[in-house]
């Protein structure tokens, strides 16, 4: 795709795919799939093909997206907990969920997608495997899915979800987010672990290498459930926050995709341009008050 070329959006939503997966096999996902591996035959092939795999997603997340990591010592700390937890990421690359699951090897980390993923021939039995799950458009597939991804986390293993819903390729904002993940985790009683994903310019020789940013994952720290509030209330409340401190995180690493233009005029209007203005006069005035400040310091000294 050049790069003036535009993505678009088949239905004015932030559900709409960017990318459209073709060339699907006939699988039915019901009450009768193992969403939740059990079978010790299963899980020690799947270990092992992790332990392989993980390697594997090492290089690829470094030389194609420079990735670098940042609060490595929260997962650390958490992990010392031997509590299972929830992982929420905004869903900006294809490859993004490797870079939570790297991340968390040796445990166990269980990844819904959307059905059509592992519907993909060959590559479904890879993605299986990596411990990708679907989450079935089958009524009593979804009860069943739901009730599998509940025993995983009353077994200790984390899972990662991508609340946003649709992938949306290099978009470098936060959009809105879908409770399912939330649900999981109050539930589950378990800590909700925010990953940002945001993108960063190509400098020395990374310019060499490719035109498009690279990227960044930063992990915040766990955020807890409101347990004094029903149910529903504090899905929502444990949805907010964690979607606010995401945002806060984000939007200090701002990346404006040119190919996104018409969508986020389409779905937004002008706010994305308001939005973009304040933050940049924003910026402006911060560059200006430290100008002013060290201004001021050399003054002082010179005094």
């Amino acid at each position: 795709m050049s790069e003036n070329k535009q993505y678009k959006i088949e239905e004015t939503s932030e559900d709409a795919h960017i990318i459209h997966l073709k060339h699907q096999v006939d699988v039915v996902f019901d009450e009768k799939y193992d969403y939740y591996l059990k079978s010790p035959v299963k899980k020690f092939f799947s270990k092992i093909f992790m332990f392989f795999a993980i390697h594997i997603f090492k290089v690829i997340n470094f030389f194609f997206y420079g990735l670098k990591i940042v609060g490595k010592k929260t997962l650390k700390d958490l992990r010392k907990q031997k509590t299972p937890f929830v992982i929420v990421a905004n869903h900006c690359l294809v490859l993004d969920s490797d870079f939570a699951v790297v991340t968390t090897f040796p445990r166990t980390t269980y990844v819904p997608t959307v059905e059509p993923t592992m519907k993909i021939p060959f590559v479904r039995h890879i993605l299986r495997a990596g411990n990708i799950v679907p989450i079935p458009f089958n009524l009593k597939g979804l009860v069943k899915f739901k009730k599998d991804c509940n025993e995983m986390l009353q077994n200790g293993k984390s899972m990662l979800f991508f609340p946003e819903g649709a992938l949306w390729p290099w978009y470098g904002k936060l959009r809105n987010f879908k409770p399912g993940a939330f649900r999981f985790a109050v539930d589950g009683n378990a800590p909700v672990l925010p990953y940002c994903i945001y993108f960063r310019k190509r400098t020395g020789l990374w310019k060499l290498l490719g035109r498009k940013p690279l990227a960044t994952m930063e992990i915040l720290p766990p955020i807890y459930h409101n347990k004094d509030l029903p149910k529903k209330d504090a899905i929502n409340d444990l949805m907010e926050r964690t979607h606010a401190a995401m945002k806060q995180v984000i939007d200090k690493h701002p990346y404006d995709n040119p190919k996104y233009a018409e969508i986020e005029k389409e779905l937004y209007g002008d706010k994305t341009e308001t939005a973009t203005a304040e933050s940049s006069q924003e910026e402006n005035a911060e560059n200006n008050n430290s100008a002013s400040n060290d201004s001021t310091t050399t003054e002082n000294e010179k005094q």
